[in-house]
């Protein structure tokens, strides 16, 4: 006789499991760490800017949003000195879709002396690293360690 497929002995950690498929739970966000703009803060940000500024576009209970922001939190360090991250969350500010031509979420904008001049899907962690060496160079490790 064949062991049954569903055994209710085994020991199931409930709480690994759940903290594996953090993604798939809409009720959790994961944060980037940084700071959070509005749509006059977007423009503010450009208008001031004496580095380029990064704005990522994201949706905050989206899986691939959740994903890029776990990146985020260990990049970002590493490169402040040389740009300004920012965050937007695009179901707060819909109008923004049609402003950005957001096609796809999440989404990093790199924008240099006020205009646009790449942007990004790349959401995996294997994928956001290249991007950021490409746009700015290698990542500045000592800034990282005294964080």
């Amino acid at each position: 006789m064949s062991e049954p497929i569903h055994n209710p002995d085994a020991n199931l950690d409930l709480a690994a499991l759940l903290e594996e498929h953090i993604d798939c739970d809409y009720t959790k966000r994961v944060p980037s760490g940084l700071e959070s703009l509005d749509p006059a803060g977007i423009e503010r940000v450009i208008r001031e800017a004496d580095k380029p500024v990064v704005i990522k576009f994201g949706k905050d209970f989206c899986g691939w949003t959740k994903k890029l922001n776990r990146t985020l939190q260990v990049l970002v360090p590493k490169y402040r000195s040389k740009a300004d991250f920012y965050e937007v969350n695009i179901p707060s500010y819909e109008h923004l879709r049609e402003t950005w031509k957001l096609d796809t979420s999440p989404i990093m904008v790199l924008i240099k002396d006020g205009q646009e001049v790449d942007r990004t899907d790349a959401a995996e962690p294997h994928e956001v690293p290249p991007v950021f060496e490409k746009w700015f160079g290698p990542p500045d490790e000592t800034a990282a360690q005294e964080s």
